[in-house]
């Protein structure tokens, strides 16, 4: 006889098969461009592990889905405590935003740390090692507010572990993930969580710490999230396409028959 923990994960894997069987029946009907995803907070949280296994499920589905590395990876600026280095990483993540948004082909585009997820780093560099000014910070900001970036409306998974846990699973203090510095960064993500979830499709606010030790858990949880976030996303993409169709087909009606339902004061 199954358990309840049982039961309740096979249900989970039901829901996230469903899930995806939509997707890819219904990508193609959505319209032009990419559904973003965006995975923001505390290092060691387990965004790259739950970005890779994303592209592993959805690609075995037969959905394209790109996932755009977090570009602290591969920054040519060695020094990060400099202004150089955090303009670097704004930049370049534009640069991305640039190339993903004029692709119109339907897809999925997850960006390991994008541009909201700047924000609280922004801060902590303001703090910490004042690697860049109040000011320039500000401005930065700005980008945020451009007629280019609102066209980036993501869906956000805002992940919060404890300096302790993120230490743990670190393996050893560091420079960036030791116990003062994790909690630093965890105030700066508190503090701009509403600034975050104003510049996103959806946000969700994600504790990892009760799944340490559980990773099967956590990644089967997150996976029926996106999964069904994903569903939402095209679902109402659709609606909103069919709409304009039948609102076009009104007025296509009304120009052959020459009616007008519009009232004008005399």
């Amino acid at each position: 006889m199954e358990t309840q923990n049982a039961q309740k994960m096979k249900q989970k894997m039901e829901n996230i098969e469903k899930n995806l069987d939509y997707i890819k029946e219904n990508m193609n009907k959505m319209g032009e461009g990419p559904i973003f995803i965006e995975l923001v907070g505390t290092p060691k949280s387990g965004k790259t592990t739950i970005s890779n296994a994303m592209k592993n499920l959805f690609e075995k589905k037969g959905i394209k889905f790109q996932v755009r590395q977090e570009t602290a990876e591969y920054n040519p600026i060695e020094d990060k405590g400099t202004e150089e280095y955090n303009v670097w990483m704004v930049a370049e993540i534009i640069k991305n935003l640039s190339e993903d948004m004029a692709n119109k082909e339907p897809r999925i585009v997850l960006y390991d740390r994008g541009i909201l997820d700047r924000v609280p780093w922004l801060d902590y560099a303001v703090i910490v090692d004042e690697s860049i000014s109040r000011h320039d910070e500000n401005i930065i900001h700005e980008i945020l507010d451009t007629d280019f970036i609102s066209g980036y409306k993501p869906l956000v998974y805002n992940f919060l572990t404890s300096p302790e846990t993120s230490v743990a699973r670190k393996g050893k203090e560091g420079r960036l993930v030791n116990r003062k510095s994790v909690g630093i960064y965890n105030n700066c993500l508190l503090q701009n969580k509403d600034l975050i979830e104003s510049y996103s499709q959806h946000q969700h606010f994600i504790e990892t710490d009760p799944y340490q030790g559980n990773l099967k858990e956590f990644l089967t949880d997150i996976s029926e999230l996106m999964t069904s976030d994903v569903k939402e996303r095209i679902r109402e993409e659709i609606d909103y396409n069919n709409s304009f169709k039948k609102q076009d087909k009104v007025d296509i009606d009304e120009s052959k028959t020459g009616t007008d339902n519009t009232s004008y004061d005399r």
